[in-house]
């Protein structure tokens, strides 16, 4: 019997070292990990996000800067606001009670116009990113006290943009002004909250083709290096190289879009995938309206164990309540299958736009509903401004 037990500790300790073995450490800090793309991503322009989130072969209002830099080709000046709504998500992280949500009920604000007859321009503020979990928490004192963390992360990006017109040809570049805010950033053996937040100056270029009937359209954003000093951990790495390549076609009021969006994360580590994502919409228009649908293969890079960072320092907290906090967690399988819709109602003075989105897989399950603005600055000049006639 003694030697039937020891066997079984035995096993179950080399169990427990290969299961840590295999276990990914995270390279980048938290959140900002492609892992966590299926929850944390927002689908910005409403009236993208209506057909598929397509748009890269597709003119359109001052929210198109964000998909393609090239794709913006207004007739008047105008002003875009958008409000998204993201329900919470229950998932599994570190405990069974895990809940993601996305706290900012805002995506985007910006304006646009022509700065010279072949030139217009554009300056965007937007949110691509949120998430928060509720919550990791630690025990302590017999369960009378609860340590309550609330790790999160948030990118704002204030965007400039800027295209020329070459009859057919549209060529657009945006420069990117990204801050990467991370709060209450999970350590094990320490109580420390950390934050911090972390600037990038990220260009993307865009090219648009329009003919009669077809259209073509690419984005391209390069790799940048990004170093990481969060006090505990260190991270030297990468922010991804992602490029987009798009076609549409118009027949009478109709028109169908096509995307596929590649983004090389294998270049953060070895043990992620490349992101191969797929894109397609429809749309067509009657009278005042336009309605839209759509379908996203949005695949997953990785799903598994992962260990949570722990504090090593000569500081380390060694309280014997960390004894029950879990040295990591598991990410399930998060390839998603996302089905979109939306409409729009023209108006001379404004466009009104509104976007919803579901995953029908439920392997990350996510939603979201989108309502858009975009409102001609000319009406503010005009006595019947917002008059239904």
């Amino acid at each position: 019997m003694r030697y039937t037990l020891l066997l079984a500790m035995l096993m179950a300790a080399l169990g427990l070292a290969a299961q840590s073995a295999d276990s990914l450490e995270f390279p980048s800090p938290q959140f900002v990990n492609p892992i966590f793309d299926s929850f944390s991503r927002n689908y910005i322009s409403s009236s993208a996000m209506g057909r598929g989130y397509t748009g890269v072969a597709i003119p359109g209002g001052v929210d198109n800067v964000l998909i393609n830099p090239a794709a913006y080709i207004p007739s008047k000046a105008s002003l875009h606001l958008e409000l998204l709504v993201k329900p919470p998500v229950d998932v599994d992280f570190y405990s069974p009670e895990d809940r993601l949500t996305s706290t900012a009920p805002f995506g985007v604000v910006g304006v646009g116009g022509k700065l010279l007859p072949n030139v217009t321009g554009a300056l965007l503020y937007s949110l691509p990113k949120t998430l928060k979990l509720d919550d990791f928490s630690v025990e302590m004192n017999m369960g009378y006290y609860v340590l309550m963390r609330y790790p999160s992360f948030n990118l704002h990006q204030v965007t400039a943009n800027a295209a020329w017109q070459l009859g057919d040809l549209s060529i657009g570049l945006n420069l990117h002004n990204q801050v990467y805010y991370l709060s209450d950033v999970t350590f094990l053996r320490t109580f420390e909250r950390i934050r911090q937040g972390k600037y990038f100056l990220r260009p993307q270029l865009g090219l648009l083709y329009s003919g009669d009937k077809f259209n073509a359209g690419l984005s391209v954003t390069p790799p940048q290096n990004a170093n990481w000093d969060l006090k505990y951990v260190e991270y030297d790495t990468q922010l991804p190289l992602n490029a987009v390549l798009g076609a549409a076609y118009k027949t009478g009021n109709a028109r169908f879009t096509a995307e596929a969006d590649f983004e090389q994360d294998s270049a953060i580590s070895d043990a992620y995938k490349d992101r191969y994502t797929i894109r397609l919409g429809a749309e067509t228009t009657i009278r005042r309206f336009s309605y839209r649908a759509g379908y996203i293969y949005h695949p997953e890079v990785w799903h598994g164990n992962y260990k949570l960072p722990v504090n090593t320092t000569a500081n380390a907290d060694t309280a014997l309540w960390w004894n029950d906090v879990p040295l990591g967690g598991f990410l399930g399988e998060n390839t998603q299958h996302i089905l979109t819709a939306g409409a729009s109602w023209h108006h001379r003075d404004a466009n009104l736009n509104l976007g919803f989105l579901i995953d029908v897989a439920g392997k990350a399950p996510v939603a979201q509903v989108s309502a858009s603005l975009d409102l001609y600055l000319s009406a503010f000049k005009n006595k019947k401004f917002l008059f239904f006639d």
